[in-house]
């Protein structure tokens, strides 16, 4: 690379950095551009000699004004989902009496099926004509006598549908209209379904399962 070279590349790219520089005054533009030319020259120069091209190291991006608002956070933390609140108070324990009681009721069932059974129990325990805890309405007098038992010697563990679907009928909005009852035609006798059938209102059936209010 000749010096003719290097005094042109560095003229022509001093005159772009003029362009670009807008309106100074011309007494602090030619002081600077005699600066950026001469550095510029040195570079093309060392760049002929060595015959490659010199490591120019970049600049960081300039960081954003900081807002005394934080427009970032505060738009994030808006549309942030409140936490879930429960619809009942209940234990850790009466967690699993929940899940080991529906698990048992209806094991293999699908998901939306677990998730009315769970509401059943919850919509009891806010029922003012139930117990008001999840413990004593699972362990009422002729209610959930086998299903119960599941909670104290496990036939079927809770699968993750179970599990899911507690939390569902707990934190989310009831998908029974209001049940309060339900059971299998198939393994009640007469006497028994007759009192759901008459005494109760019919809500829905799902899967072999009749719900009532």
């Amino acid at each position: 690379m000749d010096k003719k070279w290097t005094r042109k590349t560095a003229l022509l790219t001093a005159g772009l950095l003029a362009a670009l520089a807008g309106p100074i005054e011309a007494a602090q533009a030619k002081g600077e551009m005699a600066g950026a030319t001469a550095r510029l020259a040195d570079m093309a120069a060392e760049w002929g000699q060595n015959g490659a091209r010199p490591m120019i190291a970049e600049s960081p991006l300039p960081e954003a004004p900081a807002s005394k608002k934080e427009p970032a956070k505060a738009v994030m933390a808006s549309a942030a989902q409140p936490a879930p609140k429960a619809k009942i108070a209940l234990s850790p324990q009466e967690v699993s009496m929940i899940e080991h009681v529906v698990e048992r009721e209806v094991h293999g069932a699908s998901y939306a099926h677990k998730v009315a059974v769970a509401n059943v129990i919850v919509n009891r325990v806010l029922a003012p004509q139930f117990p008001g805890s999840v413990s004593e309405v699972l362990h009422a007098p002729n209610q959930f006598p086998v299903s119960i038992k599941n909670y104290y010697a496990p036939k079927w563990k809770p699968d993750a549908d179970t599990i899911n679907a507690v939390y569902a009928a707990v934190y989310q909005p009831d998908t029974t209209g209001g049940a309060l009852y339900f059971y299998a035609p198939r393994y009640t006798g007469k006497k028994t379904a007759n009192w759901f059938e008459r005494q109760l209102t019919y809500c829905f059936e799902m899967e072999g399962h009749r719900f009532f209010c």
